[in-house]
């Protein structure tokens, strides 16, 4: 790292980390060495103006992300990575609130330059994300429990979940891409709205 302080630093975590029981803590990075300006926060507000879901996404490499010690080498993504390791939603939330969490964390990843996404849900969200809403993520790693709960960490490139989006889920394709201006749609590679062919 080149500065003593900080390196000192590192170390301090990674043996807090090795103490505490955590699988990869050897080479873990400090929430503070991550990237500056790179993690964002994606709130839905009700009609009520009170927050009605909230989800964190974080772009970087796998040396800079957090879910990289949960995945297995081989199925590890390389480049730009667009990470999203939290959400919540608030009982009652109005009807279409993931959905917009899951279209503003899109746009991020992709205005970012992120080539793939990946995140850590309950290992059943995987069968929703693929069944419900034609968004193909694989599992990168198996089953770990943490903080007591169950959990999986999934992802894909963004290009073949885009892909998938366009063949199973037309019209959420297009709700998640409707942000994009037409010189964005161009730069991404992403074409026409898919309601706009006939």
């Amino acid at each position: 790292m080149g500065d003593p302080l900080l390196s000192r630093a590192t170390e301090l975590y990674r043996q807090g980390l090795i103490e505490a029981g955590v699988e990869g803590a050897a080479g873990a990075v400090p929430p503070p060495l991550r990237p500056l300006g790179r993690t964002s926060f994606h709130v839905v507000v009700a009609p009520s103006a009170e927050p009605a879901g909230a989800m964190q996404a974080t772009v970087g490499t796998l040396d800079q992300l957090s879910l990289g010690a949960w995945m297995e080498r081989d199925k590890q993504p390389h480049g730009l990575i667009c990470e999203c390791t939290s959400i919540a939603v608030v009982p009652g939330a109005p009807e279409g609130t993931t959905e917009l969490l899951y279209r503003s964390v899109y746009v991020f990843a992709r205005r970012h330059g992120a080539e793939n996404l990946v995140a850590a849900v309950d290992p059943m969200t995987l069968d929703i994300f693929r069944e419900e809403y034609g968004i193909l993520f694989r599992a990168l790693g198996p089953i770990t429990t943490r903080l007591g709960f169950d959990s999986l960490t999934v992802g894909e490139e963004l290009g073949l979940l885009e892909a998938g989006l366009r063949a199973q889920r037309p019209d959420f394709y297009d709700f998640l891409t409707e942000p994009f201006t037409d010189n964005e749609r161009h730069r991404f590679g992403l074409g026409p709205r898919m309601g706009t062919l006939a």
